[in-house]
């Protein structure tokens, strides 16, 4: 069986799948698509930025969805690769949704679109933070969020859970920022802070929720035959309801990613795919599942060796 995955925000960058757009019309195809859904240029933010617009969560994540969905046209139509599992991490949800044929492009850019801009509005450029924090201390630090969130101005959590040894935190700045200083202090792993524009999967973007039903209300959504692996617990979503349900609960919890790749494994993979603007996930995996093949698909480079590894 082959498992497919999609990437979430923060693999955004300007250039983004520029040398498959201009080799393949099946990819320009997907993002004419995406730039008809939309009432401005996505393509050209994409290829030509500037790089602080792009990084706008309401930008960035039709840009990452389009690339995603372009890159996995691309080697559907030219290469015959089907799937049988699939899972997205955060945004990467909608993407696999579209790659089982439950949304259709053009809707999944439009909510994808609103997701970003309802989302941003929840919190002020500069007011919300993300750090990545890499060790084998997560009990720990899930503990000194609380400590550190006692003071609601401060408050923290984890936003996802990406590996064994690392986690990202999300909330307002000063307590992410907080818990930086104490995590350093204790030697408890290293920290980075990430580039995004609002603080994700977590409680201060609550007020999203009711927005987005509002527009998940208002696309169409069909029942899959594929495994989709939403991402707070891990379940496998079939129905309209139960799709909409989730795409709705991951906006204020924690993205579990280890649980949703375990959850995958139980299944006799053959190989993990990754198609996206970056190989963000399917590095990260290579690091910690073994003995299956593992491939992330992002430039002509990368398409051309996955190409020959493959024989398709």
């Amino acid at each position: 069986m082959d498992f497919l995955i999609f990437t979430g925000q923060g693999s955004q960058f300007v250039g983004m799948i520029k040398d498959l757009y201009d080799s393949f019309d099946i990819v320009k195809n997907v993002v004419k698509r995406a730039d008809e859904s939309l009432s401005f240029s996505l393509s050209n933010l994409m290829f030509n930025g500037p790089s602080n617009e792009l990084l706008l969560t309401q930008n960035a994540q039709p840009a990452i969805l389009t690339s995603s969905i372009a890159v996995y046209e691309l080697i559907k139509t030219e290469l015959g690769f089907e799937f049988e599992i699939s899972a997205g991490h955060s945004l990467g949800q909608y993407s696999s949704l579209v790659a089982a044929g439950s949304i259709c492009l053009e809707d999944a850019v439009f909510a994808v679109y609103n997701r970003g801009k309802f989302m941003q509005e929840a919190v002020s450029v500069g007011i919300g933070a993300m750090m990545a924090v890499i060790g084998n201390n997560i009990k720990e630090i899930e503990n000194l969020c609380k400590d550190v969130s006692k003071d609601s101005e401060f408050y923290c959590d984890i936003a996802n859970y990406n590996a064994p040894t690392q986690i990202i935190v999300s909330g307002y700045k000063k307590g992410v920022e907080g818990l930086q200083s104490i995590i350093r202090e204790r030697n408890l792993g290293k920290t980075i802070m990430l580039d995004v524009s609002a603080p994700f999967h977590c409680k201060l973007m609550e007020p999203v929720k009711e927005k987005m039903q509002k527009v998940l209300d208002s696309i169409t959504i069909n029942p899959v035959d594929k495994i989709i692996i939403e991402n707070v617990n891990s379940n496998i979503i079939k129905t309209p309801d139960q799709i909409k349900q989730s795409l709705l609960e991951q906006i204020a919890k924690p993205v579990r990613w280890v649980d949703n790749v375990n959850k995958a494994l139980v299944y006799p993979i053959k190989s993990i795919v990754e198609c996206g603007p970056k190989d963000t996930l399917s590095l990260m995996l290579k690091r910690n599942v073994k003995n299956v093949n593992i491939s992330g698909i992002f430039d002509l480079k990368s398409y051309n060796t996955f190409r020959e590894v493959y024989g398709l």
